[in-house]
């Protein structure tokens, strides 16, 4: 009987705490690009649910509270989840008071706008480059409706220039950000973690309560996500990797694409940051002049240099006839 009591007191107090936190299946996956869905991913889990190169959301993925970011006292027509408005309007203004206002350059986009934004990328760059700087669609946090890209108030593209984590506005988000539930998705440093390279101006709402937890733990917010919460199965990697989806016209695109061409698989070392990044809004008035080789012909920097040694070898072969037929005139 003392067994029994005591056996139904510890389920009593069980249910009471409520059910434990869900743990993650396994260890984080290392960096690799797949198409499997997210669990958990109800609208009303959105603090929990991530995305990353290998998990994702379905394409009918809409959140339905979206509102316009000017709910928040911000300029432009983008919207996110309203859930976000009390504490961005919070940031909004300490940010304003503390004299490093800060404006919305990209907000919400849906699966088929992630479609368009990342077939310009690869258009650009390349299918393998692209994926180290842009969201595949399905993959990116801005279609959780909870990704915002900031940048300074009345200022240009964040991504141009010099890092703009450095600028006033840059710094004091990211000191800031997470007080008031926003967190830097893929901070400096952290690609063989973040699978996406360096993003100043990307931050990612949890609320403040797991903004604070996550900013404690000292580690990224794809490894807090995985370790807390997430239940998707994720298998062993195969030996396929994915191919690129069907182009479709952009309806945003970057300044300029970045110059280094990344591994299969993005690597411990990361890349020194590029004047550009994820998810573009605003179309360039010509083709950048720092685009990689084989841009203008559709090819890859690889396909390209191949391309380029057939000319090569097919001019020294014309050269190396003429001056053969020429020898034998002057005999």
């Amino acid at each position: 009987m003392l067994i029994a009591v005591c056996t139904a007191t510890g389920l009593l107090g069980t249910s009471l705490a409520g059910p434990a936190p869900a743990m993650a299946i396994g260890p984080l996956p290392a960096c690799r690009y797949d198409d499997i869905l997210t669990q958990p991913r109800a609208y009303s889990q959105w603090a929990r649910t991530l995305v990353d190169t290998i998990l994702s959301v379905p394409k009918d993925y809409v959140p339905p509270d979206l509102t316009s970011v000017g709910q928040a006292g911000l300029a432009g027509s983008f919207q996110v989840r309203a859930v976000m408005i009390p504490d961005l309007t919070n940031l909004a203004a300490a940010a304003k008071a503390a004299g490093n206002p800060i404006g919305v350059q990209s907000a919400y986009r849906s699966y088929v706008s992630q479609q368009a934004v990342f077939a310009y990328w690869v258009s650009i760059s390349g299918y393998r480059l692209a994926r180290l700087y842009s969201a595949r669609p399905g993959h990116s946090e801005h279609q959780l409706g909870l990704a915002i890209d900031f940048k300074t108030a009345d200022g240009g593209t964040p991504w141009t220039g010099t890092d703009w984590g450095d600028s006033p506005a840059g710094s004091w988000l990211r000191a800031h950000a997470w007080q008031y539930g926003f967190i830097q998705s893929y901070p400096k440093g952290k690609q063989s973690v973040t699978c996406y390279s360096y993003e100043s101006w990307h931050f990612r709402y949890v609320g403040r309560a797991e903004a604070a937890l996550i900013h404690a733990s000292g580690v990224t917010l794809r490894e807090y996500l995985w370790a807390h919460f997430t239940t998707a199965e994720v298998p062993p990697p195969t030996a396929a990797t994915p191919s690129p989806g069907p182009s479709a016209a952009p309806s945003a695109s970057p300044s300029e694409p970045p110059t280094e061409a990344p591994t299969l698989e993005p690597s411990p070392a990361e890349p020194t940051p590029t004047a550009t990044g994820a998810d573009p809004t605003e179309p360039p008035a010509s083709a950048p002049p720092s685009a990689p080789a084989g841009v203008w012909l559709g090819l890859d920097a690889t396909s390209a240099a191949l391309v380029a040694a057939l000319a090569v070898a097919i001019v020294m072969l014309v050269l190396s006839v003429t001056l053969s037929r020429r020898s034998r005139r002057a005999r």
